[in-house]
């Protein structure tokens, strides 16, 4: 019986995704996602504050500085739960 195509395209249609994480204990994937999660808020911070230092309105700056305070509270939470 012949699939047709070649190789690659066989590969491409039904090969199966790569586990990469199979040999991680469950300590190992929850380090590796509290990691991502400060990661995460820390652009998300970085981001906050670049809003902040091109806006003229001044609502949208009280906004601005109260979501870098909530995002860094949950920051220094994370870091104390290490």
């Amino acid at each position: 019986m012949a699939l047709g195509g070649t190789t690659v395209e066989y590969d491409r249609k039904f090969a199966t995704s790569v586990v990469t994480h199979i040999n991680q204990t469950d300590e190992e994937q929850a380090i590796l996602e509290h990691n991502a999660h400060v990661e995460a808020l820390k652009t998300l911070a970085t981001d906050l504050r670049n809003c902040l230092e091109h806006t003229t309105d001044e609502k949208y700056k009280r906004y601005l500085a109260l979501k870098i305070d909530r995002t860094n509270q949950r920051l220094e939470h994370l870091r104390t739960e290490e």
